[in-house]
């Protein structure tokens, strides 16, 4: 059953543990940051999920995963949680939609409450259901808003699976526009490692969507979103993306750009109102 697999888990897990490691794991995350872990090496805690699932992988559904898995997620080691979602990515074929809003309580409840944790769900889990049930992608929209941290930064990082299949790539430049004015540093490199994720699929539009929204651009999420950039092109993007000076208006400030700068921003502009019409037009009025 999941409640004897994920004993058996713990148990492995325990018996694995290196106090070398577990302090020097610490580091890795911010002081703001709830981490406690066993002190399991990566290499030995993706050992310990692969035996596991050899051991329920004729019997379990994603259903049995599922519950395994929010055992698991709920013990405040990192460790353990990174067993449970591990062994739920394995059943990434049988995702459906209601597991989404299992992955909000999940958030919502604190049981991912540090960007590994996260970052983890969204890799096996959340990314992989969006790929499968990608109409779910219109809520993830809305999680950009969210109270919660750890919900913001999974509308994010949840994107990046999607994103490498080729399809909804207007969807997360948006999510991305969503985010650039939420305060954390947390969000600022989630959403410049999206960025940076989307230039690869074309490095031109995102040139031009930088261009056109750089000063409300933080800057850590610029120089994320732009290490693929040749170094020349990098220090141009910085320059030319920077927040106008105090007082001065924004005609001035956007004639002192190239004339090529001019025409890519306000060329990604208009081909942005036009999609944003196109949606607004094909969408049902909205339930007063």
């Amino acid at each position: 059953s999941p409640e004897q697999l994920a004993d058996q888990a713990i148990r492995q897990l325990r018996a694995c543990v290196d106090p070398v490691y577990q302090q020097g794991a610490r580091a890795f995350f911010k002081s703001s940051e709830t981490v406690r872990l066993f002190g399991v090496r990566t290499p030995q805690v993706k050992q310990i999920e692969k035996e596991l699932f050899q051991s329920i992988r004729h019997d379990w559904t994603v259903k049995e995963a599922i519950a395994f898995c929010d055992i698991l997620i709920q013990y405040p080691e990192l460790d353990a949680r990174l067993v449970g979602i591990l062994l739920l990515g394995r059943f990434k074929k049988q995702y459906e939609p209601a597991l989404l809003a299992q992955i909000e309580a999940w958030l919502k409840k604190g049981y991912c409450d540090n960007w590994a944790t996260t970052d983890a769900l969204c890799g096996c889990v959340a990314g992989y259901l969006l790929v499968r049930q990608p109409q779910l992608i219109a809520q993830m929209k809305k999680w950009t808003q969210a109270k919660h941290l750890y919900v913001r930064r999974t509308a994010a990082v949840s994107m990046l699976p999607v994103i490498r299949t080729g399809e909804h790539l207007d969807d997360a430049y948006a999510i991305a526009e969503s985010l650039f004015d939420q305060p954390e540093d947390l969000i600022h490199k989630a959403t410049g490692w999206l960025l940076r994720e989307l230039g690869k699929k074309d490095l031109h539009r995102l040139e031009s969507f930088l261009l056109a929204h750089g000063p409300r651009i933080p800057r850590t999420t610029l120089r994320y979103a732009i290490e693929r950039f040749p170094e020349a092109q990098r220090k141009n993007l910085l320059t030319q993306t920077r927040k106008f000076q105090s007082g001065q208006s924004m005609s001035k400030a956007e004639s002192s750009l190239p004339n090529e700068t001019r025409r890519i921003a306000d060329c990604y502009a208009a081909n942005t109102s036009r999609r944003m019409f196109r949606s607004k037009s094909n969408s049902s009025p909205e339930k007063s």
